[in-house]
This record gives C-alpha cells, structure tokens and sequence, in this order.
C-alpha cells in the first residue's frame, strides 16, 4: 500500500485524523516558531458557521409574503398575516419568533436570498440533504463533500500535512459533507468535554518499544502518531472549550447549546476555519403552527446570541452565518394543518461583509411548476460559491474545481480584504524531489523543484522521521517562478526523511527515501 492509501486508510479509522502530533508541532518539523500565524495565514482567522435546518424548512412561513392573497387563501389556518410578521418591506416580513434577526437585518448585515434550491430538485429528505451536501445535481451521485472538496483543494498536501487545528468540526453527524477524495477533513464533536474524556480513558501511554528502520517500520510510527494525536487534539479542543467563555446567554435548544459551544471555542482559540451545527424537527407534516415557531425562536435567538456574542469579543467580523436545508415546502397547508415536501426557499447568509437586503423576488404563487411547487430563483452552489470566494477569498478556478463551472460568487458580499485570494497559494505549494526513491553513491545529486508565485527568502532543510534536523541544503531569496536546488545527500543512513521548503508565508515538506 503506497503512503497516500495508508494515510487515507489511517484516517477513516482515527477518532483525530487531524491531528499533528507534539513533536511535529511548534519549533520542529511542520510549525514555524509564530504557530498561530502561520496557520491563519491562508483565511486570516475568518470562520463560516454552516447551520443546517435538518427535515425541510417552510421557506413560506420564515419570509413570508404577507400581502399576497394567494398566500393567504393557500393557508387558512397556519398563514400568518401582516399584523403578526416583523414586516421587511410592503410585501415580505419575518416570520415573529425570529425577533433576535431583527437587530442584524436593520443594521444590514442580513442577507435574505429568495427561491434557492437546484434544478429538478429531489424531495426525499435523504437523497435531497445528500445533494446539497454533497454539491451536485439531482442526477450526479457523489460520495464527496463541497466543503471537503475545497478543503482538500486549499491544502494540496492534505493528509501528509495535518493543520493544528482541524479544518472543520461537525455537531450532528452526517457521512457527507467532511468526506473528501483523500480522507475525512473533519471531526464529529457534540461535547468537546465529553470527547475528551471519552478518548482519554483509553489512553495506552507513550510507546517503548524501539521500531524498525525499514518502510514497514515508518509506516507503523506514523500510525502510533495519529493513535497518540488523537488524545493531544481531544485535549486541544477540551481547553478551547475550557479556556473560551460566553458573554450572552443562549437559549437551551439543540441549535442553541452547539453555537455556545462553537463560540466558547472560538474564544478560546481554536482557529478552526469551518463548524457545522444543526436544528432538527422541520418535517412539519402536521399542527405545523406551534412547531414552526418554536423552531423559528431557537434559529432566532441563537443566531441573535452568538452575533452578540461574537460582537462582544471582538471576533464578529471573522465570522459568516450561512443557512440551509434540503428543500422547502409546498404552497397549500395539507389536510393535518402541516406543509408537504417541496423546493425553492428562502435562506440566509449573515456577515459584517454582505450588503443587506433581499436577493430576488418574493415567490410568484401564481408561476408554480408543473407539480405544484415554487420555482427556483437561485441556486444553492451560487450561495456556497459566495463564501467560498468572498468571505475566504477562494479563487474562481478553485471553486470551479469544487462545483464545477457557472457559479459565480454574487456581489451582495464584499471581498475579504485581508484575505489572500486562496487560489493563489496553489504554486507557492509544489514541492517535489526526483527522483524518488533516491539511490545512495548515486553520481547525480537530487533534485528539489519548487515553483513560487512571488520573491521571496526560502529555507531549505532536511529532517529524520523523528523530527530531528539532519541536513541544511540552503537559505536565500529566489525570485518568482520554478526553481530546481540540487542536494547530494552526505552521512546519511538508507531511510525516509522528510525534506522542509520554508518561507516568511508558508512551509511545505516532502517525503524522500534514501535507498543503499
């Protein structure tokens, strides 16, 4: 099994696929003396905060079109009318438990985008949740994540190269969405207290034996790495909680306590880039009325708590509220006083970056489709390729890469300025040795090719498997463009050691084996 397969392999399995252990960590092989920075660098501290309204909300009765009669003759008894709503022009208002919006709507950092959904789109909660997970079409089958897909196109080096801190943490497991083409880029965490203690009971100790200097050797340490990682990172996230503190109160709701939790961890310094959270119960078939509302009041108020929240601790202006569901529900109330499967609805993107407003019309109840449901105004992969490119700075090409062509961020949301546009990282990121395996008392010397996007100093050195520095190749400034560094290895022993390109913005590290 080659060393990509062993690591994906390794990944599947590990509780922390993600994790760096100690001796990789500051000051040794992977982390510069400045951790924090390096890490930050490629999304300047900016965080999206995915939450999902799991089961299919009523986009109707969240943005409600008040003033339209059909609306009001399609539902009788679970309408709601201009005197109820919190009114948002003459047509449109809020559904009124999401009275904690209000405050982020009028100081125009609220995006509400009308009819999103997907063409033909496919009302199984199952199949529909897959799709917008997943980032495809009704037709096209993936297994893969959006977010994932893009995490493994930022970090090219991924799973070779493990971040301090995870890419991503999930509340509320779902297969999709960290599953990428090269392992899981995430963690499942409901209760970092609970994970840690849970992880660490069965702690086996640091490892005695001494391990064998051949491949099977290096393979089995890196496994022993992930083992003893897993346990470093369950404590990493436990002291984030630990050390984290909340400024507001959240309301004791499923949505509710996973926010406190992500803005505790927030606080306390976890530079986690991405946290998915979920409300679960808006399959409302039936007495949809004083369900709805109380769902609407927990969306409300905690996403009203952690803006707040985040205001107080000067983080609000990292962070992006992006909302979602599977698909919305249909115009008339059924026979049980509920709603039916149906498409387009509307959802929110929240964000000191976006100029407010509503994107789109109110829903034409009068235009349905041949089935009776609303039509799609926007599509859900527009409104991901907005966060992608505006609140991270991700290049076009990359985004392209990760839903293919035609979605285009919208311009209702400025571009991060301090945010180097991700695509461009791609070349400051090759780094390869050839050849490779290399041959000891080989006449020629090896070659390391690099390619930067800028001038700039780089660092070059050669590590042991345990981390230890073995070889200097070189420092000095290179200008733009590929490179090849020539290295013909002295006083070493047949193995695998790890070769290290630093500079002041980013390090990269390759594998070479040595052979007799």
């Amino acid at each position: 099994m080659d060393r990509r397969n062993f690591l994906k392999a390794a990944l599947q399995f590990s509780a922390a696929g993600l994790i760096v252990p100690s001796f990789l960590r500051q000051g040794s092989l992977l982390w510069p003396s400045a951790a924090g920075a390096a890490e930050d660098a490629p999304f300047a501290g900016r965080i999206l905060i995915w939450i999902n309204y799991s089961g299919g909300n009523d986009g109707l009765n969240t943005v409600v079109p008040y003033a339209n009669p059909i609306y009001t003759a399609a539902r009788p008894t679970i309408g709601l009318t201009a005197e109820q709503v919190l009114v948002l022009d003459g047509e449109t208002g809020l559904h009124p438990s999401l009275a904690g919006l209000l405050p982020i709507w009028e100081a125009g950092k609220m995006r509400i985008v009308q009819g999103v959904g997907y063409p033909n789109m496919n009302l199984s909660h199952f199949r529909g949740t897959d799709i917008w997970m997943s980032g495809s079409d009704e037709p096209t089958l993936l297994d893969t994540g959006w977010m994932a897909r893009w995490l493994e196109a930022i970090y090219t080096d991924f799973p070779s190269w493990l971040p301090e801190s995870p890419f991503a943490l999930m509340q509320g497991a779902h297969r999709i969405p960290l599953n990428g083409n090269r392992g899981i880029t995430g963690l499942v965490v409901d209760d970092p207290s609970s994970f840690n203690f849970l992880v660490n009971d069965g702690f086996p100790g640091e490892y005695g034996d001494q391990l064998p200097a051949t491949h099977g050797g290096d393979e089995l340490q890196y496994l022993r790495n992930l083992d003893l990682a897993t346990f470093e990172y369950a404590a990493a996230i436990d002291a984030a909680n630990t050390t984290g503190t909340n400024t507001v109160p959240y309301p004791q709701s499923t949505l509710g306590r996973q926010l406190e939790v992500v803005a505790r961890m927030i606080s306390g310094g976890l530079r986690t880039p991405v946290f998915l959270v979920s409300e679960y119960g808006f399959d409302t078939h039936s007495y949809q009325g004083t369900q709805h509302a109380a769902l609407m009041q927990s969306i409300g108020d905690s996403i009203g708590a952690i803006w707040q929240d985040m205001a107080n601790q000067g983080k609000q202006d990292q962070i992006c509220i992006l909302t979602t569901s599977e698909f919305g529900r249909r115009v008339e109330e059924n026979g049980s006083y509920g709603t039916d499967h149906g498409t387009a609805a509307p959802h929110f993107v929240i964000s000191n970056g976006v100029s407010g407003g509503i994107s789109g019309t109110s829903p034409d109840l009068a235009n349905l489709d041949i089935y009776g449901n609303m039509q799609i105004q926007h599509d859900y992969r527009q409104m991901a390729a907005t966060i992608l490119g505006r609140h991270f700075g991700t290049s076009q090409t990359v985004i392209d890469s990760v839903f293919g062509a035609g979605f285009a961020p919208f311009d209702w949301m400025n571009t991060a300025a301090d945010v180097t546009p991700l695509g461009d990282l791609a070349s400051d990121r090759f780094f390869a040795p050839s050849p490779n395996p290399f041959r000891l008392g080989d006449r020629r010397p090896l070659e390391l090719r690099f390619e930067l996007s800028a001038a700039t100093n780089v660092d070059l050195r050669v590590f042991d498997v345990r981390g230890r520095q073995v070889a200097e190749i070189g420092n000095r400034r290179y200008a733009a463009g590929a490179h090849q560094v020539q290295w013909a290895p002295e006083n070493l022993a047949a193995g695998t050691y790890l070769l290290r390109l630093e500079t002041p913005r980013f390090r990269k590290n390759a594998k070479v084996v040595l052979t007799p």
